[in-house]
């Protein structure tokens, strides 16, 4: 007799629970050990990774009788039980994300990849092994990260002040400031402000305003600490000009359209000038020399 859908459901429940419930019991072996990382896995937002997770086969191993469970608190993130992924009971938000090493498991190597990560993905892991010779669960965490994009740089001026604000966009919320020609970090006239995008990263802008005509000179420092990412940028406030100096020794300055288009007039006055000198028009007098 075919075995009726709530009879199923009911089985796949009950084997998803094995885990948990396994653990508590006596049989699981001593020596029966798996593996996980013992450090934060920073995963880079957007791209694929690998959640570690091992465990002994000491050359018996059945892969229909093996369930692996892989959660995240309360959701299933992936399982495989019957030599097959059973996903019926997985969450939504890993749907079409998730994988094992197949052709691996025989050799002890029950790892995750999941793909496409996002913010929304960083948290506790929980690697669940259930084999002949034992079974145990262990945990692990999971931060997302994004490189910082270079500082988008915006120069406001005013009679009195000048405001120099930096946008930049990545994950997670990096350490901003502002320091003056001593190294010594500056607080007032400056504010930064933090929002997320549609993909769950960072926004920060952070702008720092100067009395107009004194000479300073101010470093913007950001830093991604998961990614050991530094950007820190060199400014120059000079009576006439902003000098940016980057890492690459560039400079930019904020009035340089100003300045090239000064140029440019004086440069056509003086090449309209030599062309009237050089081409007079029917009004103007012209001496010629004459021969006798």
């Amino acid at each position: 007799m075919m075995e009726s859908s709530g009879k199923r459901a009911l089985r796949k429940t009950v084997l998803s629970l094995l885990c948990p419930v396994l653990l508590q019991h006596s049989f699981c072996k001593a020596e029966f050990e798996i593996k996980v990382p013992s450090v934060p896995l920073v995963a880079i937002h957007g791209h694929s990774t690998v959640l570690s997770c091992t465990f002994p086969v000491n050359g018996a191993f059945d892969l229909g009788s093996s369930v692996i469970t892989w959660r995240r608190h309360l959701e299933v993130v992936h399982s495989f039980y019957h030599s097959r992924d059973e996903l019926s009971l997985q969450s939504r938000r890993y749907a079409n994300r998730t994988s094992l090493y197949h052709s691996e498991l025989e050799r002890g190597n029950a790892s995750l990849r999941l793909d496409r990560t996002t913010p929304e993905d960083a948290g506790e892991y929980s690697c669940c092994v259930i084999t002949l010779t034992g079974s145990q669960r262990k945990s692990c965490r999971v931060k997302i990260a994004a490189s910082y994009t270079e500082p988008h740089l915006q120069v406001s001026i005013s009679p009195q002040s000048v405001e120099l604000k930096l946008t930049s966009r990545g994950y997670p919320a990096p350490k901003v400031c502002w320091l003056d020609a001593r190294g010594v970090e500056l607080s007032n006239g400056t504010q930064t402000q933090l929002l997320t995008d549609t993909q769950g990263l960072y926004v920060v802008s952070s702008s720092l305003t100067q009395e107009r005509g004194a000479n300073s000179t101010l470093t913007f420092v950001l830093w991604n600490e998961d990614l050991h990412q530094e950007i820190r940028r060199e400014f120059s406030l000079l009576a006439a000009a902003i000098v940016l100096r980057d890492e690459s020794r560039s400079a930019l300055y904020a009035l340089l359209p100003v300045a090239i288009l000064t140029v440019l007039g004086i440069l056509g006055i003086i090449l309209f000038l030599k062309k009237r000198r050089c081409f007079p028009g029917p009004d103007s007098t012209a001496t010629r020399d004459i021969p006798p």
